[in-house]
């Protein structure tokens, strides 16, 4: 999960409170924030905070304060935040890469170092939160006053623009920032052949998204007004992303205005900062706790969590603020009225029936399996069941596109963000960690993956999966054939086995195994661009098969 460092005289600031190492390290967690630990840093005290994915509004000081102020009863209820009028237009000229953009202006913010290192932390959290890691989302936050109205957010090619970027001394063009600048480094895969840029009037590069923003609009103790861009893939998101930036911002005491974006067919006024409704009932709040409250009740508890509720014919109306995008679904409501009426007050309760328990079929197949391998000299090892493309697709040398796999939607992790829909990239990453054991290695593992198949609701089918690599100096398809069939005779299954082209293995060196007419797994190997590519140096053979 991600952390926050927090300086606890700012946050004392922000809650209006005086607040003990005590206090903090009992309450947070209850609103589901854990205290990671409390220690000082040049002679001032600093907490550290773990945040849940799915409270990103939590990913800076100014929303752990909103957030605490609510659920201690000093401030409860739905926080409006007024908008004012501007003449900030924002014209969008047919950018394709990354099609959308949203603007807002925040006057008379008061910086310090404090609040400057609280902006750019906030930044970078959402960055690679919601933003994926700049690939969904990317923000720019400017100095306003160094700029004017109306802006232009295009595609351009090389010709004609140049501008110092953040952290650089000279001009540079977009082609040089992504071969020369460590964020164009960083991040160049995310653009194709034309560049992203944000311009004012008079021509002055704002930013150049995803990358990096201009020196111009640079960001200091001295600024007091501040011009937030948002990019990205995704219209929610992007929108998302700038309610959450503007209303921190708010509660250190700036003031938002809005700001129209014009695209080709249509305008549209950022921010958005008008609450949605969604609706409930007492009865299931109620019947998903375990809990018997009145409707005043759960009024007060969602007031704690700073919703503002009506109740009209039997149904709860209840009004979310702009900066929580967790809210998906009635349930999350039962979750925060557990959380304000305080878990410490649920007790526990036996079930009224009686079973006994039984090992799965499935799970007695694979301790089997477990038996079988283990004799066969390899070692048992267990990964995560979530990763990454560059490790699942990218390095095994396969094309896959983004309908092809389940993506987690706020990951703890930008490395732990795809569902694994094979378990092999993982063994090769895991030899690739422990590279300076001594060989031979033989390593198996026996998990979860998951498909992509329509006929399920959720769109993902969960398969079982045995994998297993060798790898010495003289690994070979003959071995890793003997250990197959050694296995699927164990197992008693009928197979054949047929010549097979695979990407990540070798040409010529590879099979799949059929068994009643259908491909249950294969086995090779492993293509010399996957072993580089896994940062490995010795032939590797290894084989999948599906258990189920």
């Amino acid at each position: 999960m991600p952390t926050i460092n927090v300086k606890k005289s700012d946050l004392e600031r922000l809650v209006n409170m005086d607040l003990s190492d005590a206090f903090i390290e009992e309450k947070f967690p209850m609103m589901g924030v854990e205290v990671e630990e409390i220690f000082k840093e040049d002679c001032e005290k600093v907490v550290q905070f773990s945040i849940n994915p799915n409270r990103p509004d939590y990913l800076s000081v100014e929303g752990l304060a909103r957030g605490f102020r609510g659920f201690i009863g000093i401030e409860t209820g739905l926080k409006r935040y007024d908008v004012y009028e501007s003449d900030i237009k924002i014209y969008v000229e047919d950018v394709k890469t990354r099609p959308y953009i949203a603007f807002a202006l925040v006057k008379n913010v008061q910086i310090d170092d404090a609040v400057l290192e609280s902006i750019i932390n906030l930044q970078e959290k959402l960055h690679w939160t919601i933003g994926r890691d700049r690939k969904k989302v990317a923000i720019g936050i400017h100095d306003a006053d160094k700029v004017e109205s109306p802006f232009y957010y295009k595609e351009v090619d090389e010709d004609g623009i140049k501008f110092i970027p953040l952290n650089a001394e000279e001009e540079m063009t977009p082609k040089e920032i992504l071969e020369k600048h460590e964020k164009g480094i960083k991040y160049a895969h995310l653009i194709n052949d034309r560049f992203p840029i944000i311009l004012d009037k008079n021509g002055n590069v704002l930013s150049m998204p995803p990358i990096i923003n201009g020196i111009l609009t640079k960001v200091t103790t001295e600024t007091r007004n501040l011009l937030i861009d948002v990019t990205g893939t995704d219209k929610n998101a992007v929108e998302n992303t700038l309610n959450i930036i503007v209303t921190a911002l708010a509660d250190r005491g700036g003031t938002i205005f809005k700001t129209e974006v014009i695209y080709k067919d249509e305008k549209i006024t950022y921010p958005n900062l008008e609450p949605k409704i969604k609706e409930t009932t007492p009865e299931f709040i109620n019947k998903t706790l375990g809990l018997n409250l009145n409707v005043g009740e759960i009024v007060s508890c969602l007031r704690k969590g700073r919703m503002d509720s009506i109740y009209e014919n039997g149904r709860l109306k209840i009004f979310i603020p702009p900066y929580r995008v967790d809210i998906l679904h009635e349930v999350d409501f039962a979750e925060e009225v557990a959380i304000n009426y305080g878990y410490d007050k649920f007790t526990g309760e036996y079930p009224i029936i009686g079973t006994i328990g039984e090992v799965n079929k499935l799970e007695k197949k694979c301790d089997f399996i477990r038996e079988i391998m283990i004799g066969l000299d390899f070692y048992e090892v267990v990964n995560l069941t979530l990763s990454n493309q560059k490790i699942l697709f990218e390095n095994m040398r396969l094309d896959v596109d983004e309908k092809d796999y389940i993506e987690v939607l706020k990951p703890a992790s930008v490395e732990h963000r795809v569902v694994r829909t094979s378990i092999l990239p993982l063994l090769l990453e895991t030899l690739r960690i422990n590279k300076h054991k001594e060989l031979p290695q033989r390593i198996f593992e026996i998990g979860d993956c998951v498909v992509i198949d329509e006929n399920f609701e959720t769109r993902g089918r969960t398969i079982k999966k045995i994998a297993g690599v060798v790898i010495h100096p003289t690994a070979n398809f003959n071995e890793i054939k003997s250990y197959v069939e050694a296995l699927l005779r164990e197992l008693k299954i009928n197979y054949e086995l047929e010549s097979y082209k695979h990407p990540s293995f070798i040409d010529g060196r590879c099979a799949k195994i059929i068994s009643n007419g259908k491909g249950i797994g294969c086995f090779g190997e492993i293509h010399p661009e996957v072993i580089l590519n896994f940062d490995l140096e010795h032939p590797i053979v290894g084989f999948e098969i599906e258990i189920e």
